[in-house]
């Protein structure tokens, strides 16, 4: 079982997993990448784990059952287990990099961050006095990337969303017609400074959270949209500056030559896919909200929606009531990528690497 939490009981000494506790700053679905995800962790003891019977993976305060038990700081130890390795972080972080699969890496490692005192209106935010890395969020930035073209990078094929591919082909979309201006006009609609409702861009959570009620009021102070430049790919017909080059070809060992002997290089072209980069930056997200406003960005610059159904929807929180009448797209997960978290200056972390 190739997790983050298996890899920390082992660590630990194999200690039972659901004796760990792995909070993170944000939910990265299946396909979605991250660059700077912030997570936290803590390990339960036998004390509190025997109390508990082992029917629950969370345990909670005698005094309210609502309430589970965390830690008031990074020295507390009446209910949970000491950091191994003699708390020295550095070394944690070496070994967790030789345990954990190779698609996962830990950079640094902090003692759970003290939090200064705040004033009472950013306090209003936070539930709990305690650090945790989700609700002390000030901002997130993802950044999501789809291409263009006739041709598809096979080595970009996990991270970047082709809209001539399969996918984007099912989804109706046609890199042909894809408009650049009318995609960032989309774009800018979702920026709004202040709190807005963005419920019609939210998606239905699954399994135990299916039914957990989440507010659809969130902050979107950027939503920018370049164009990177364009991959140049190898193009053998073009080749025009060997003389005779064109007078007839052989092939050797795999090269390929004029009848003069002399090697016919490639002319590298600009014939490779037109990648965009989708970056937004918000205090919170919904599930599924970050692909939802890019597959909306992209079907309205394919003309399978308009500017107008985007307005619609965020004045009435419901999809489906614009001019158009098409369904909204959801971008696959694998152009999506989390590049930033940002926490209050009141938060203090102690950052080690390995």
């Amino acid at each position: 079982d190739h997790t983050i939490r298996m890899a920390l009981a082992k660590v630990y000494g194999n200690v039972d997993p659901q004796n760990i506790i792995f909070e993170a700053c944000s939910r990265t679905d299946a396909g979605v990448h991250a660059t700077s995800l912030v997570a936290q962790f803590y390990c339960y003891n036998d004390q509190v784990h025997n109390n508990a019977n082992g029917n629950s993976t969370r345990y909670y305060d005698s005094s309210n059952s609502s309430i589970p038990i965390r830690p008031k700081g990074p020295t507390d130890a009446s209910n949970f287990i000491q950091l191994p390795f003699n708390s020295d972080l550095s070394k944690l972080v070496y070994v967790l990099n030789r345990m954990l699969p190779p698609d996962v890496r830990v950079l640094a490692a902090s003692p759970m961050p003290t939090v200064k005192s705040m004033s009472s209106s950013s306090m209003s935010k936070y539930s709990i006095d305690a650090f945790h890395p989700k609700l002390y969020t000030q901002s997130k930035t993802y950044v999501y990337r789809f291409s263009i073209g006739n041709i598809q990078d096979p080595l970009q094929s996990r991270f970047v969303w082709h809209l001539d591919g399969s996918s984007g082909r099912a989804m109706g979309m046609n890199g042909n017609k894809f408009d650049l201006d009318l995609a960032m006009q989309a774009a800018k609609l979702f920026v709004c400074t202040d709190a807005r409702d963005y419920a019609a861009f939210g998606s239905v959570m699954r399994g135990n959270e299916k039914n957990r009620v989440r507010s659809t009021i969130c902050t979107i102070w950027g939503c920018d949209l370049s164009r990177e430049n364009r991959e140049q790919l190898p193009s053998w017909e073009q080749r025009q500056d060997i003389e005779g080059a064109n007078d007839g070809v052989i092939e050797r060992c795999g090269s390929r030559l004029n009848m003069a002997g002399a090697p016919i290089h490639p002319l590298w072209v600009e014939k490779g896919p037109q990648t965009f980069t989708v970056a937004i930056t918000g205090d919170r997200f919904m599930y599924k909200m970050v692909r939802n406003i890019v597959g909306t960005i992209v079907a309205v610059a394919c003309g399978h929606n308009e500017l107008e159904d985007i307005q619609q929807a965020l004045s009435t929180g419901i999809w489906g009531n614009g001019p158009s009448g098409s369904r909204r797209i959801c971008a696959p997960a694998r152009g999506l990528k989390l590049v930033e978290v940002v926490y209050p200056d009141e938060v203090n972390f102690d950052w080690q690497s390995g």
